[in-house]
């Protein structure tokens, strides 16, 4: 016979059904406009920091270096973003979207504007911004 835990110790197998079924949503939402999911959260991040480093994108979108060269690699094969050469460091790289780019974000934005609608309906604006700071509370968790 299983032992009865309270609520707050499930939050994780919760949040990661969850994490799962709106990742799919979301996904099929982003098929409709011809984008992945990973390419999507990288437009969303460049519309806020537009010529960032490839690091601070990684850490932004929450990637390590390795994968974000290859999502970088792809999304510039794309035509979404182009790489130049930081001025201060000839190694490093800045990314920049283009305007192929932009216009991708703007659908993407559009797309997840419905996500959200239809996440958020019940919910009113105190039990949102409940979520909201569970949520980056969630995506700064370090654990050591």
């Amino acid at each position: 016979m299983a032992i009865a835990r309270p609520t707050h110790r499930r939050i994780f197998a919760v949040f990661d059904q969850a994490h799962g079924r709106l990742s799919r949503q979301a996904g099929l939402a982003l098929s409709q406009i011809d984008i992945k999911p990973a390419q999507a959260t990288a437009l969303i991040y460049l519309g806020y920091h537009n010529g960032c480093q490839l690091s601070e994108l990684a850490d932004g979108v929450g990637h390590n270096n390795s994968a974000i060269t290859g999502l970088v690699s792809r999304m510039e094969k794309s035509g979404f973003v182009t790489r130049k050469a930081l001025q201060s460091d000839g190694r490093g790289k800045s990314v920049h979207m283009t305007d192929k780019g932009l216009l991708k974000r703007e659908h993407v934005m559009d797309a997840l504007r419905r996500v959200d609608e239809k996440l958020s309906k019940n919910f009113t604006d105190a039990e949102m911004e409940t979520i909201y700071k569970f949520l980056n509370v969630a995506s700064k968790l370090n654990i050591k």
